[in-house]
């Protein structure tokens, strides 16, 4: 392992140690938003159709942008403390549950799992870890107004971590991104 990959790996695992409240958290809020819209689409197969997207860079770039677009705005929540995030991801959530559950009526479990599952193992938590980089600074929040004082961040370094939430999402969500458009897709 060289110097630069030790350094990398000690820094992730730094920053999840520092962070796995808002990922816990980001995680549940996600993944919980998104098993109540897939509850509501299952048995609902209005407005699903099916169109195979052509696999190349056009369609990766449409993929990536997309997932990277709901990563930015989950992240943009920090702004506001997190409050936009939680807003933003249960409706988002929502939808998504909505959309996959609507899909799963439509196509099926085999389809779903050769065209849906390659990426979004990878997708679907990438976007749970831009929800935890969105509401990182809720817990400093709350514990500076329940006066907690053992652990209080400071305000740049709450940004930091968010900000390095939000680059491991965007890693993740380019290898997303490979996989949906050279694997789901054929």
């Amino acid at each position: 392992m060289t110097a630069m990959s030790s350094w990398a790996v000690g820094w992730t695992v730094g920053l999840v140690r520092r962070q796995r409240l808002a990922l816990l958290s980001g995680a549940l809020l996600w993944f919980g938003a998104m098993a109540a819209g897939a509850a509501i689409g299952v048995g609902e197969g209005s407005g699903v159709e099916t169109n195979p997207a052509q696999p190349g860079l056009a369609t990766w770039w449409d993929i990536f942008s997309a997932n990277a677009s709901v990563a930015l705005l989950a992240f943009g929540g920090v702004i506001t403390l997190g409050v936009f995030t939680l807003l933003f991801t249960l409706i988002s959530g929502t939808l998504t549950g909505l959309g996959l559950g609507k899909a799963y009526t439509v196509a099926g479990p085999s389809v779903m799992a050769a065209h849906v599952l390659p990426h979004a193992v990878v997708e679907l938590p990438a976007i749970a870890v831009a929800v935890a980089a969105g509401i990182a600074p809720l817990p400093a929040l709350i514990r500076h107004l329940t006066g907690d004082r053992t652990q209080r961040p400071r305000v740049r370094d709450v940004l930091t971590d968010s900000t390095g939430l939000l680059c491991i999402c965007l890693v993740l969500l380019l290898v997303a991104a490979t996989i949906e458009t050279w694997v789901s897709t054929l």
